[in-house]
């Protein structure tokens, strides 16, 4: 069943994608967590979990309704044998003297017997109610533990998103770094060549370029990583690629280069700056954070736990009727209807019960404590997300300008090497910066979009 739906899925996923590549269109976010929702096993485990809490809730429902139990038996008979006839001493049996079973009825050797019973409990000391109330608890945690997994999967998967949008720029960036110096390191050639520079601006060009190079090699390796993780929440093969939509929009005059093209700029969503604004946060996060529900619906089943244990030590009563055979040839009647009325009251355990009840009280203690032990962290968690949400939103103005001015820096650098008015070194450290400016631009503009899902993630509205 699991995997013939898995594979309904994939099928319809394959021809969502086909379509999607004749259109142009790339994938967004909310279509990555639509499908990581859909087939990430984690989350799936967590919601059999649900339908196995939602099935206990039930069978505590059920248990108050009468139940109806059948008993068949066939008893075999032997004959008996006096202590006397085993030891020797006294008269032997009958049964011994005469070598045959002396059995009620003629020649009968077995005795069949059938007991339908109906049992319906009138009155548990609300033994049966707690039961109820405690598997209802254990239904409510369970669904904010899996309302949990669902907030921390779409977390991870945007970050994976956000994972593999960085590292293509980032390749990008250190593609661009090699082409730059690969142009410098031929023009310093040509140079030398034609005597305007000496050996040592070529070894240098080389050196640079080579390191370059190397920088490339590991951004892609990361960028192949990148892609894996993210595949893997998607339950995809983990080397394939696509087309995704970038998570920051365009702002700001373009630059010369070619990396530059593409949405930029501050991402939408961010909270107004203000102590009032980190207050209305904290208190959406206390009302909704999947940790402290659960942790209340925990303390909930505890009680009713210890309130069912402590139902055990007072009378239980109930009704019992049914039909009974009796298949013994020597009696007129063999079939009896019955009713009786039970008393099941244990007048002493030497305080097993009450101790019980008393450590499930205890654990309910316990979960309350940790429930507000939780909405502390949580309250420095909502800050400190949306103090980082601050930092990267006056990380990318500043990260702006850094790029336009190491563009504007490179070109002045460049133009007066040629001219002879600056040297190689000169050159090579205006590239760094420009490298250094791009890869701080982006990390600012991916920093503040992974900053506002962790600030939603905190809060509990992700």
């Amino acid at each position: 069943m699991r995997t013939t739906r898995r594979g309904i899925f994939a099928l319809a996923t394959a021809i969502v994608w086909a379509q999607a590549s004749t259109t142009g269109r790339a994938e967004s976010l909310n279509q990555a967590w639509a499908i990581a929702l859909s087939v990430n096993d984690g989350l799936q485990a967590q919601q059999a979990q649900s339908q196995a809490s939602a099935m206990s809730l039930g069978a505590a429902q059920a248990a108050r309704r009468p139940t109806v139990r059948n008993q068949t038996i066939d008893a075999m008979l032997t004959p008996s044998v006096s202590i006397a006839s085993i030891t020797g001493a006294g008269t032997t049996s009958p049964a011994s003297a005469g070598g045959s079973s002396k059995v009620p009825g003629s020649n009968q050797s077995n005795v069949p017997i059938s007991l339908t019973m109906l049992n319906f409990p009138i009155y548990t000391g609300g033994r049966l109610r707690a039961n109820v109330e405690s598997a209802r608890a254990q239904l409510g945690a369970q669904r904010t533990e899996e309302f949990r997994t669902v907030l921390d999967l779409k977390l991870t998967v945007a970050e994976a998103y956000v994972g593999v949008l960085r590292a293509v720029r980032d390749h990008q960036v250190a593609e661009s770094d090699v082409a730059r110096l690969s142009a410098f390191a031929k023009d310093v050639k040509n140079r030398r060549v034609q005597g305007l520079v000496t050996r040592n601006d070529e070894l240098a060009a080389g050196v640079s370029l080579s390191n370059a190079q190397l920088r490339e090699i590991q951004t892609k390796r990361r960028l192949v990583v990148a892609w894996a993780t993210y595949n893997r929440y998607l339950s995809r093969p983990l080397s394939q690629a696509v087309d995704l939509e970038d998570l920051a929009a365009a702002t700001g005059p373009q630059n010369r280069d070619a990396l530059a093209h593409g949405p930029l700029g501050d991402p939408s969503g961010n909270p107004a700056v203000g102590e009032s604004e980190v207050l209305e946060l904290t208190a959406m996060a206390l009302r909704g954070r999947p940790e402290l529900a659960g942790l209340v619906e925990q303390a909930r089943s505890l009680n009713a736990q210890a309130t069912a244990t402590s139902a055990g030590l007072r009378p239980q009563f109930s009704v019992q009727t049914g039909y009974a055979y009796l298949g013994l040839d020597v009696l007129p009647e063999r079939s009896f209807y019955t009713s009786a009325l039970v008393l099941d009251w244990t007048l002493a355990d030497f305080g097993t019960t009450k101790r019980r009840a008393a450590s499930q009280r205890n654990q309910e203690i316990a979960a309350l404590r940790r429930r507000d032990d939780t909405a502390a962290d949580i309250a420095l968690d909502v800050r400190s997300r949306w103090l980082d949400v601050q930092e990267t939103r006056l990380r990318i103005p500043v990260a702006r300008q850094a790029v336009t001015q190491a563009e504007e820096n490179i070109s002045v650098v460049t133009d007066r090497y040629r001219q002879g008015l600056s040297t190689y070194t000169e050159v090579l450290d205006a590239e760094n910066r420009r490298v250094e400016s791009f890869t701080n631009l982006y990390a600012a503009n991916y920093d503040a979009v992974l900053a506002v899902f962790r600030l939603r993630r905190a809060v509990g509205d992700l």
